[in-house]
C-alpha cells in the first residue's frame, strides 16, 4: 500500500512538473501597451498627424467654397460639377494619407514582431501570444520587448 501511495505521488510531482514546464514555453505580450510604449509609435503618428492636418485644411477649404457657391445661388448642377471637381482634386491626397498610414503601421508590426522573436529567443520561449487570448499561466514578456524595441 505505501508502494502504491509512493509511486502515485511519483506520478503526481512528475506530472506537475512536466506541467510547469509546459507552461513556461508559452509567453504573451500586451500588444497594445508595446505598441503605445514603443517610441517609434510616437514619431509615425506626429508624422501621420501632419499630413493629416495638411489634408484637413485642404478639405475645409474646399467646403468653404462649395458653401459660398451655394450662398452665391449656383445652379444645382454647377454645385455637383465643383463637388465633383474637388473630390477629384482631394481623392489622391486621401489616398496617399491612407498608404502612409498602412505604410508605417506595417513597419512598427515588423519592428515589434523581429524584438518579440529576438526576447522569445533569448529566453527560450518559441510560442508567444497576445496577451487577450491567454486565460491562465504562460509568461510576460510585454516589458522585454518594449526596452528590445527603445533600445
Amino acid at each position: 500500500m505505501k508502494k502504491l501511495i509512493a509511486v502515485l505521488l511519483g506520478v503526481f510531482f512528475v506530472a506537475a512538473i512536466a506541467s510547469a514546464a509546459s507552461v513556461s514555453s508559452i509567453g504573451f505580450i500586451d500588444v497594445q501597451k508595446v505598441f503605445k510604449e514603443y517610441k517609434a509609435t510616437s514619431k509615425a503618428q506626429e508624422e501621420l498627424k501632419k499630413q493629416e492636418e495638411s489634408f484637413k485644411k485642404e478639405f475645409e477649404e474646399s467646403q468653404a467654397k462649395l458653401e459660398k457657391a451655394e450662398k452665391d445661388g449656383k445652379s444645382k448642377e454647377a454645385l455637383e460639377k465643383m463637388k465633383a471637381e474637388l473630390e477629384e482634386k482631394l481623392a489622391p491626397k486621401r489616398e496617399s494619407l491612407l498608404r502612409l498610414n498602412e505604410q508605417l503601421t506595417g513597419k512598427l508590426q515588423q519592428e515589434i514582431i523581429v524584438a518579440v522573436k529576438s526576447v522569445g529567443k533569448k529566453v527560450g520561449i518559441a510560442v508567444i501570444l497576445d496577451k487577450q487570448v491567454i486565460i491562465t499561466g504562460g509568461m510576460d514578456l510585454t516589458e522585454l520587448v518594449i526596452n528590445e524595441l527603445n533600445k
